[in-house]
């Protein structure tokens, strides 16, 4: 099932298979911008939680909720989208992401340079390495790769949570509140 390009307001956007495993049921996003968003990307930078962007790239990368999400000048990419009305929803709220830094980007100060200071081995040496699945992961590893994914809230993992004096359950919290990770209320 690959449809047509679906046009709305301001972009249009067209599902495609996913080259790689042909055999998906998944498909990748590509949204086409009718005006160019190249002035706006250090600001998109400035207010994207989680993303990289290195001025003069042309492009904001980032992981939300397991999809690469991508944002050129012209285009914005997102994979492993599982149907066409994700793929509404995802383009609207890019869309209107775009549309609201437009609109307020005299009140935020852009980034020119931003990277994650985080990986899956970082959180991976912070969990309690017990493989117990109460997160509902097989591994800390797996649970780990859907934190560092977005797929996954780093509460989910109850022997850290019910450690939260433990120094490295702070150092963790710390980590990716400021790589832009929702963390559980002190």
């Amino acid at each position: 099932m690959e449809p047509g390009t679906i046009r709305q307001p301001g972009y249009r956007f067209t599902l495609v298979n996913i080259d790689c495993l042909r055999s998906s049921t998944h498909f990748n996003v590509v949204m086409q911008l009718d005006e160019s968003v190249e002035e706006l990307l250090p600001f998109l930078a400035a207010i994207l939680p989680g993303c990289t962007y290195i001025h003069g790239t042309g492009v904001v990368n980032l992981m939300d909720d397991g999809h690469i999400v991508a944002i050129y000048p012209d285009r914005i990419t997102m994979t492993d989208v599982v149907d066409l009305e994700t793929a509404t929803q995802l383009c609207r709220r890019y869309f209107d992401t775009i549309v609201q830094v437009r609109t307020n980007r005299g009140h935020i100060a852009p980034q020119y340079q931003r990277r994650l200071s985080i990986t899956v081995l970082d959180i991976l040496r912070h969990l309690p390495q017990t493989n117990c699945g109460r997160c509902k992961c097989p591994t800390c590893m797996a649970f780990a790769a859907g934190v560092f994914r977005r797929e996954t809230f780093i509460g989910e993992c109850t022997p850290l949570i019910e450690d939260t004096g433990a120094e490295r359950f702070q150092k963790l919290i710390e980590q990716l509140r400021i790589n832009g990770y929702a963390v559980p209320s002190p």
